[in-house]
């Protein structure tokens, strides 16, 4: 049957006539179909090479979460921390990190007089994908508030770190895993808040630390901590899972 050329025939989304380009406004009509997924399969119409896509999709984001930044569990990775307490203001606190157990032990005597901080840095570089929104660490706590982890970026100015102070977590409790976006730790400068740094890129990261201190993650003294002996256990530090996959995986299987 012939075709009134005034009323083309509409072609389905991603199709196109031999010979023509495809226009960016389809790549917006593809991307409508691909959020329609999960209603079409449960109407059986979604095509088998749709499903596999989205499959592929999902599965390359989540291998890319799970890139370990530090393994915490070998026993090298506890040499590579050097102590980098409060004495440089006068402080007397103490800090060390050893071996024990399959994990990395942060521990010392926080004194609270003169300095309020603990913290030791690692020796060894690190990086991060570009990509990175976001780290997953796995840590076990005293039940103490104050524990940081610190990030060093090559585009800050010298002696800034970038800040952010860890969920309490009950004493005794098994290893939990902890997400710290990217975008929540604070440029810090000698615990006052470092105001000229720029905002902190996954692809500018270069080292970390660790601290136990009274003051705010962008500086500034919060809420007293207790002085005393502290122990902060952690196994693995890695980039977590994007927002993406994570929105994509309740797409896929919205239970």
């Amino acid at each position: 049957e012939e075709q009134n050329p005034a009323t083309p025939r509409r072609r389905q989304c991603g199709q196109r006539a031999r010979g023509e380009r495809t226009h960016p406004l389809e790549c917006v009509r593809v991307c409508e179909c691909m959020r329609r997924v999960p209603t079409l399969a449960s109407r059986g119409v979604v095509h088998l090479a749709s499903a596999a896509l989205a499959a592929t999709m999902l599965s390359s984001y989540s291998s890319a979460s799970a890139r370990t930044v530090v393994d915490f569990s070998a026993p090298s990775t506890a040499a590579a921390f050097a102590a980098v307490d409060d004495r440089v203001m006068g402080g007397a606190s103490t800090s060390r990190v050893v071996h024990e157990d399959g994990a990395a032990l942060f521990e010392g005597n926080l004194i609270v007089e003169g300095g309020g901080f603990a913290s030791v840095r690692y020796l060894g570089e690190i990086s991060l994908s570009p990509e990175a929104e976001a780290l997953s660490l796995e840590a076990r706590s005293d039940g103490r508030k104050g524990y940081k982890l610190t990030l060093n970026s090559a585009a800050a100015p010298q002696g800034v770190s970038y800040q952010l102070v860890l969920p309490q977590l009950d004493e005794g409790a098994p290893f939990e895993r902890l997400r710290l976006p990217l975008a929540d730790f604070k440029p810090s400068l000698r615990g006052r808040p470092a105001t000229d740094a720029p905002p902190l890129r996954a692809a500018d990261v270069r080292g970390l630390g660790l601290m136990l201190s009274r003051y705010e993650s962008g500086g500034g003294i919060k809420e007293p901590i207790a002085p005393g002996s502290f122990q902060l256990r952690l196994r693995r530090l890695a980039e977590a899972e994007s927002e993406l996959a994570i929105n994509g995986r309740r797409w896929v299987n919205p239970q």
